[in-house]
């Protein structure tokens, strides 16, 4: 079918540990945690497989496939009297399997949009402070970004998404989202744009989690201001038409150089 097509992908890739995760100075995060960087870290070596399908050059179904080894752990908990420091280690190896599904969203004239599922399986194997660390883990990853066009003049928007409870390192993180509504209306033959954004509307998306290893037992909750509204107005100057041509050579050079890089 002209419609589909497949693609196999592999590549190996060297990560190597940033300044901020070298850096040997110490940062308190209260009174009992703090956290500092490890000089002596090595780069990771990652090996990655994927096998995508697309339908009208769209992404329409993936697997992938990582495996990483020398892993850096960001956040190696260690336990000194009664305060919990956290510093990025070498840590064994590390395994990631992705089933991905993306479809469109269309109904109609009026309502067009995009969503998808990922389910994501994440296995750690190390051995630190003498015991062997075995952590393994499903979820489910979902997205959806949906707009409705009443008139050519208006647009509402919905969009967000949700991930049920997962792993990552040494921390077992509890299920989070968000879900944001737009309004957006244009004048001036679309040349003035005023957009109306109100984000995370149920107060979803804090991070939530805790650390079970040996005898370290931590449990923490951060939230940022992530719930907010913003009202914006942009407005575009010059010659509309050499405008988007330019907007459409702009892309097209962009589109070429990541094709390039694959």
């Amino acid at each position: 079918d002209a419609h589909f097509a497949a693609v196999a992908q592999y590549s190996r890739r060297v990560d190597r540990p940033s300044y901020q995760q070298q850096n040997p100075f110490v940062l308190f995060l209260d009174s009992l945690t703090f956290t500092k960087g490890n000089p002596s870290l090595k780069p990771q070596l990652t090996d990655a497989y994927k096998l995508s399908m697309t339908y009208d050059k769209l992404p329409l179904f993936s697997v992938s496939y990582n495996k990483t080894t020398d892993v850096i752990f960001n956040d190696a908990p260690k336990q000194e009297d009664n305060k919990t420091f956290t510093t990025p280690e070498n840590l064994a190896q590390f395994q990631n399997l992705v089933f991905e599904l993306n479809f469109p969203i269309e109904i109609g004239k009026k309502i067009s949009g995009y969503a998808g599922n990922q389910a994501i399986f994440n296995h750690y194997e190390a051995s630190y402070l003498g015991s062997t660390y075995n952590g393994k883990r499903w979820n489910w990853l979902a997205y959806w970004q949906v707009a409705y066009k009443p008139i050519k003049t208006y647009t509402l928007e919905v969009s967000g998404y949700y991930i049920s409870k997962f792993l990552s390192e040494f921390f077992t993180l509890k299920d989070q989202g968000a879900l944001n509504l737009a309004v957006q209306k244009t004048i001036a033959d679309n040349r003035g744009k005023l957009s109306l954004n109100f984000n995370d509307v149920f107060f979803s998306e804090k991070t939530r989690g805790s650390v079970l290893y040996q005898d370290i037992n931590v449990k923490f909750r951060q939230w940022e201001e992530t719930r907010n509204v913003r009202l914006s107005f942009t407005w575009s100057f010059g010659n509309q038409k050499l405008n988007a041509s330019r907007s459409r050579k702009t892309a097209s050079e962009e589109e070429s150089k990541r094709v390039k890089t694959k």
